[in-house]
């Protein structure tokens, strides 16, 4: 008679392979897991390429006038219209760049300018801080479709080829 217990006991060897084997999928999944988090936190909504309209620029002038204006300025001039591209404030933080084509904004796609509106700055010390929560996906492109209708022609058409 053979001895079973040789079968029910596996050796060190193939209990270590098979703790690697796990180990590699549930690593996997998490992987997955994460990638898809990641995109759907950092992927615009698709009406943000979409041609805005008149009443989408006008609720994005109001969302402005409320969650933006009190740092970018009435008419998005920016925090001090001296210096539309920014600047430094004394005790180190940013001044509120223009958003109306004065400043550096139509320098960025649209996918960027959405993600810093939504999550805020990736500068430690800048004030930006994100609207998620406070404003929807579709609010924060309306505020975009906003400023951007504010650029001058030429700005427009400079930015819509920086995006393509």
């Amino acid at each position: 008679m053979k001895n079973n217990k040789s079968k029910r006991t596996a050796s060190p060897k193939k209990r270590k392979k098979k703790q690697q084997t796990i180990l590699f999928w549930v690593g996997l999944g998490c992987f997955v897991l994460l990638g898809v988090v990641a995109y759907n936190y950092y992927t615009p909504p698709v009406s943000l390429s979409a041609a805005p309209t008149a009443d989408n620029i006008n609720t994005g002038a109001q969302l402005f006038a409320k969650n933006c204006a009190s740092c970018h300025g009435p008419g998005a001039r920016g925090q001090d219209p001296q210096q539309p591209m920014g600047g430094t404030l004394p005790n180190g933080g940013y001044l509120a760049p223009a958003l109306n084509g004065t400043g550096h904004a139509w320098h960025h796609p649209n996918e960027m300018l959405f993600n810093i509106i939504k999550n805020g700055s990736i500068a430690d010390d800048s004030s930006m801080l994100g609207f998620k929560g406070k404003l929807s996906d579709d609010e924060i492109v309306m505020v975009i479709q906003y400023f951007k209708s504010l650029w001058p022609p030429e700005i427009q058409m400079r930015h819509a080829q920086r995006s393509q």
